[in-house]
C-alpha cells in the first residue's frame, strides 16, 4: 500500500534533520517554499509539519517561522526495549550494516554476568544498526550456546535480537538491569560509526533475564549526539 503524500513528505523532511542538512537552529523554509521544493499542496506540507512537530523534531513559533529542534533517539528505560526497537518505534528505517557470529569461550567477567562457568560455550554477536543509513549504534550480544543451539547458522534471521530469541527458541525477556555511563569514541568506533575518534560516546552494559534467569549480557554503543535515555519516576 502506497503512503499518503504528507507521511512521504514528512519522511523526506525528517531526514534532511537527521542527516544534517538542517541542524538545530535552523528555520525550515517557508510554506510556499516547500510546496515548491516538493511540489504538493499546502495542506499536504502543513501535514507533515505537523507531524515532524509532534515527534519532536521542529517547533513551529508563529510569526518568526519552523524551528529545527535538539532531537535525539530517547529510550525509555522503564521498559524492557532494545535499541533496534526504540529506533523502529521513533520512524526510523532501521538496517543492520554488519553482523557476525562467532562461538566464544566465558571469560570470568562475563561467566559471572550469565551465571555460567568459566570458559562455557557462548555465542557473541556482533552488529553495526543504521537509522536512516546514519550508523548509530555498534552492538554486542553474548549468550549460552545451550540457550540458543545452532544460533550461529541463523545470522540473516536477525534483526530484532529479542524478538528472535522469542520466535526461534521460546525465550522471553521480562527483565534486564542496565549499567550506563559514558565515554569517548576509540579508533575502530570511529571508524564503524563514521564519527572523529574522541566524539562522545553512550555505553550500555546488560543483563537480560527471563524469570530471574540471566539470559544475555548485552554492551550497546551509541553516538552520544545521536542517543539520549528517558526515566520516568514517582513518589520519594
Amino acid at each position: 500500500m502506497k503512503n499518503p503524500i504528507y507521511q512521504d513528505v514528512y519522511f523526506k523532511m525528517r531526514k534532511l534533520i537527521t542527516t544534517g542538512e538542517y541542524i538545530a537552529g535552523d528555520f525550515l523554509p517557508t510554506e510556499d517554499r516547500l510546496e515548491d521544493i516538493y511540489g504538493v499542496s499546502r495542506t499536504t506540507i502543513r501535514k507533515a509539519v505537523e507531524m515532524l512537530a509532534a515527534d519532536g523534531y521542529i517547533e513551529v513559533k508563529q510569526g518568526r517561522g519552523t524551528k529545527v529542534l535538539d532531537y535525539q533517539y530517547t529510550q525509555d528505560l522503564n521498559r524492557v526495549t532494545s535499541v533496534s526497537d526504540t529506533l523502529r518505534q521513533k520512524g526510523y528505517e532501521v538496517t543492520i550494516k554488519d553482523i557476525y557470529i562467532d562461538r566464544i569461550d566465558a571469560s570470568i567477567h562475563i561467566a559471572e554476568k550469565l551465571e555460567v562457568a568459566e570458559n562455557a560455550g557462548l555465542y557473541r554477536i556482533q552488529r553495526v544498526l543504521s537509522a536512516d543509513a546514519v550508523p548509530t549504534a555498534i552492538l554486542i550480544n553474548y549468550i549460552s550456546v545451550g540457550l540458543a543451539p545452532g544460533l550461529d547458522e541463523k545470522s540473516g534471521k536477525i534483526s530484532r535480537l529479542y524478538k528472535f530469541l522469542e520466535s526461534e527458541f521460546g525465550i522471553f525477556i521480562d527483565s534486564c538491569v542496565d549499567t550506563i555511563f559514558a565515554k569517548n569514541a576509540d579508533f575502530v568506533e570511529s571508524q564503524m560509526l563514521n564519527i572523529k575518534p574522541g566524539s562522545a560516546l553512550l555505553e550500555i552494559h546488560r543483563v537480560t533475564c527471563q524469570a530471574g534467569r540471566p539470559i544475555t549480557y548485552d554492551i550497546s554503543t551509541m553516538r552520544a549526539d545521536r542517543y539520549q535515555f528517558e526515566v520516568k519516576t514517582s513518589g520519594r
